[in-house]
């Protein structure tokens, strides 16, 4: 009987300490984000697309709740006489998860090199924690073709499974 009964125990313990492991990983539960960024527009390195077109690409830091410091990049495609722009844009957390995102939006010039805009922020996926991620966001901002910086500010749900 004796092997029986350690047999059990072991089998007991292993279940409990399966069930303790699962529980390390929270839930995907659709959550607020929200936040800042300050963003710089890169020169432009690769071929320009196809004339009204402007290819854009930005690199950066936002200050995002619930994600805190993340490193932002992405490319635009600006058609600057339809006044639309459309992306793919990257987060990346301090422990290198990469949330991927794409964005649909309009901007004018507000003022001169002065342009404004609003976007929908779609989150498509990524890696680790932001594997499953989905949920929107609306983006608007200042982008200054002078200096070549860009302000953005973002509110929105995501759902995700944080670590």
């Amino acid at each position: 009987m004796r092997p029986f009964t350690i047999s059990m125990l072991v089998l007991t313990l292993a279940t409990v300490g399966c069930k303790n492991a699962t529980q390390l990983v929270a839930p995907a539960t659709p959550r607020a984000i929200s936040g800042s960024c300050d963003l710089s527009i890169a020169p432009a390195s690769a071929p320009a697309p196809t004339p009204p077109l402007v290819r854009q690409t930005d690199n950066g830091t936002c200050d995002l709740t619930p994600l805190g410091r993340v490193a932002f990049s992405g490319t635009l495609e600006i058609n600057p006489v339809a006044g639309t722009q459309v992306g793919e844009r990257t987060l990346t957390a301090a422990n290198g998860d990469v949330l991927r995102m794409t964005s649909v939006g309009t901007s004018s010039l507000s003022a001169p090199g002065i342009v404004s805009f609003v976007a929908t922020i779609t989150f498509t996926g990524g890696t680790g924690q932001f594997a499953n991620a989905t949920g929107q966001a609306r983006a608007e901002g200042l982008a200054n073709m002078m200096t070549s910086k860009t302000a953005m500010q973002m509110v929105g749900t995501i759902t995700y499974s944080p670590r």
